[in-house]
């Protein structure tokens, strides 16, 4: 087994388990003439399964096997408990929530790492000075370096340490956003609005990149193409990079470009917040129409809507954002000829700007566009379905 798979297995095990364990068995009640069903009254025998979720029910029934009843199928009616709804622990209900982030960037991760592995090469200063600055910022000849140098699994680089990060990343994220979401609304902060989502946002951003920095810092290294003529080593795996940066660099070394990735939260509250006034305007609207054929208000999406909504909020504030993710990657780059030219955030950003302009400060940033914004997008529905599925369980007690 390659170790790459570990990962998505221990997800599939741990999601598996969790099924088994934690969902309770719908009771299913079929309604007919003689049976007034789970919730009485009379109905014609074609009716399909009465399901139960969520809530209690005072008359909710069952249909046991064995035995004779005016109910079809040859079955008992007896009376249920009201809690053999659909229903989960508080506990259980975080884990899912914890781990539906997770999972939903891992995929993500995996379908676009190609894309990050290209950006990498044109924000780094091999792209401006060294060995790759003949390619002129082309992402097709990057890509084309790329699969001369390393061959075709050189677009899969650093997915290791993307893997085993992704999910306490994500999960973390998302959780942090969710509760602090939550906290700052029972403080009468309200939801949705653009103070909590922002706050939220940068306590997520905050939180998730404290965490894994140094998980990051290694994919960033293993990803870059070494650049032999300033004197750079080509990493012959992961614990050869880990081994060399710890001994060349100390502990800090695995916490290089964290000022710059600070201020990267602010692209995810400005993410969070504009995602969160886009839903509230289209929840909104679609209120609206229903109101006028006479249904009932809902506070859910399309899939569609939650997809286009992430897409577009990622992607304005990633353009705004943009220039703090060259700096952490100048940051964590190798020594050129011994020197470690890039020391922070706003010296980096400093230093591009004055030898590179403002090309240097967005070099990259198309490729980054086609890799997050469909990423987030995939991400952020897959949360939205995970958490649709959840509110269908009733809360009860641990």
């Amino acid at each position: 087994m390659k170790a790459s798979h570990v990962p998505l297995l221990l997800i599939l095990s741990l999601f598996s388990t969790c099924w088994a364990r934690y969902l309770v068995p719908v009771e299913l009640c079929y309604r007919t003439k003689k049976c007034g069903g789970c919730g009485g009254g009379a109905t014609s025998a074609t009716d399909s399964p009465h399901i139960p979720r969520g809530g209690t029910s005072k008359s909710v029934t069952s249909i046991l096997r064995g035995g004779k009843s005016a109910c079809r199928g040859g079955s008992t009616l007896v009376a249920a408990n009201p809690v053999n709804a659909m229903t989960m622990t508080a506990s259980r209900m975080k884990l899912f929530n914890l781990l539906s982030g997770g999972a939903a960037g891992t995929v993500a991760s995996c379908i676009t790492n190609p894309l990050e592995v290209v950006k990498m090469q044109l924000q780094s200063s091999s792209a401006a000075v060294g060995e790759l600055s003949a390619a002129g910022g082309s992402p097709a000849a990057i890509a084309k370096r790329i699969l001369e140098k390393e061959g075709v699994l050189g677009f899969w680089k650093g997915l290791k340490p993307t893997l085993i990060g992704i999910i306490p990343c994500r999960s973390v994220y998302f959780f942090s956003y969710e509760q602090t979401k939550r906290q700052l609304g029972s403080l009468g902060m309200r939801e949705g609005g653009v103070p909590n989502a922002l706050i939220s946002g940068l306590a997520a951003g905050v939180t998730s990149n404290t965490l894994t920095n140094p998980i990051w810092m290694v994919k960033s290294r293993l990803q870059l193409l070494a650049d032999s003529s300033a004197g750079q080593k080509a990493y012959t795996g992961y614990r050869d990079a880990v081994k060399s940066i710890f001994k060349e660099e100390g502990i800090g070394g695995f916490y290089k470009g964290i000022s710059a990735s600070y201020w990267g939260c602010l692209e995810g509250a400005t993410q969070f917040m504009i995602y969160e006034q886009i839903k509230t305007r289209l929840i909104a609207q679609q209120n609206v129409k229903r109101e006028e054929q006479g249904l009932r208000p809902i506070d859910k999406l399309s899939r569609l809507s939650y997809f286009l909504s992430a897409a577009v909020a990622k992607g304005t504030a990633s353009i705004i954002t943009y220039p703090h993710e060259v700096a952490r990657t100048r940051v964590r780059e190798q020594a050129r000829n011994g020197i470690f030219k890039y020391k922070g955030m706003w010296q980096t950003i400093g230093v591009v700007a004055k030898e590179e302009g403002w090309k240097g400060l967005y070099s990259g940033m198309g490729v980054h566009l086609m890799k997050v914004v469909p990423n987030t997008a995939i991400m952020f529905l897959t949360y939205e379905v995970v958490n649709s599925w959840l509110g269908r369980f009733t809360v009860i007690e641990n």
